[in-house]
């Protein structure tokens, strides 16, 4: 990243996110992760990493989320008062994908595709623990379709 980059992104999560979260996933990729929480309901999330599955070298994937907090809740029979699951947070997630892949001729291949998912993360204390399933349609360098998620863990700092 150029030092314009840099600073910007630092501009950026510093006067408009609430919380940045680093950490690691398994899945699809297999590699760390990242998110910058803007408000309640919205963040931006990025991963970075290696298939384990197939022989793609470098995998980035991008997305904005769109958060739910306190949407799973219930009314307690007994005492009448509304419940729900402190810090569980479903999202619904729309983005990209970049994959660079090497052929079996030693050639570096392109696959860049659009990803349109969810999933649901649950905090406690400064820990996020989330789990998520993006379905992707690659566009380049030819159209089919992919499932792909994983679950991780992501530290955030204030």
């Amino acid at each position: 990243m150029n030092k314009l980059g840099a600073i910007l992104f630092s501009l950026i999560t510093a006067g408009f996110a609430q919380h940045l979260g680093l950490g690691i996933i398994l899945g699809s990729p297999t590699g760390f992760t990242g998110k910058v929480i803007f408000t309640k309901n919205s963040a931006v999330a990025a991963n970075i990493g290696w298939s384990i599955t197939e022989n793609y070298h470098l995998h980035i994937t991008t997305d904005y989320q769109f958060l739910f907090p306190s949407v799973i809740r219930w009314q307690d029979e007994m005492t009448g008062e509304q419940k729900e699951i402190k810090g569980l947070i479903p999202f619904l997630g729309v983005g990209g994908r970049l994959r660079i892949k090497e052929t079996e001729q030693n050639e570096t291949e392109l696959h860049i595709g659009m990803r349109l998912g969810g999933g649901i993360e649950y905090t406690i204390v400064r820990f996020g623990i989330f789990l998520e399933i993006y379905p992707v349609v690659n566009i380049f360098p030819a159209t089919d379709f992919d499932l792909e998620g994983g679950l991780g863990i992501r530290f955030y700092f204030k």
